[in-house]
């Protein structure tokens, strides 16, 4: 268990389909630089962009067939010496699950499911209200309160 007070570097992982969801995001995002956070981003995309050359988005074009993340995009997020990896999104996204499963992060957090507990050291479970925010909103506040 790792306290966000003693982390210094934090993986966001989200899916970027909603702008409402990349606005929330990105307010956490910026609330963690505020606490003197290094922060990077990785955002999936369900659409196949050629011309994305922005580092923290992943679209269909960087997935393979079986939904595995093949790019350097994501090779590059993987070399990442995290702390903590966040996992933004509470509806299924393959190619993020994929990732967070196999990040070497030192602390994964992500939304509650039998199925990936394998996936995660903490899980929230969002069942009472199902959104983006009240995830942030719950790892937020499990994350300042975990004593190491």
């Amino acid at each position: 268990m790792l306290n966000i007070k003693y982390a210094q570097k934090i993986g966001i992982l989200f899916n970027a389909t909603s702008a409402d969801d990349i606005i929330t995001v990105t307010k956490y995002a910026e609330g963690l630089k505020k606490e003197h956070k290094d922060i990077s981003i990785l955002a999936y995309q369900s659409k196949k962009d050629k011309d994305n050359k922005d580092p923290r988005f992943i679209n269909e074009l960087d997935i393979n067939w079986f939904y595995i993340p093949t790019s350097e995009k994501i090779n590059n997020f993987h070399k990442m010496k995290l702390d903590i990896l966040i996992c933004a999104f509470v509806d299924e996204c393959l190619p993020l699950e994929y990732i967070a499963a196999t990040s070497d992060a030192k602390f994964r957090v992500g939304d509650f499911s039998d199925a990936k507990s394998n996936y995660f050291e903490l899980m929230i479970n969002t069942k009472k209200n199902h959104n983006l925010k009240y995830l942030l909103e719950q790892i937020d506040h499990f994350l300042h309160v975990i004593n190491p």
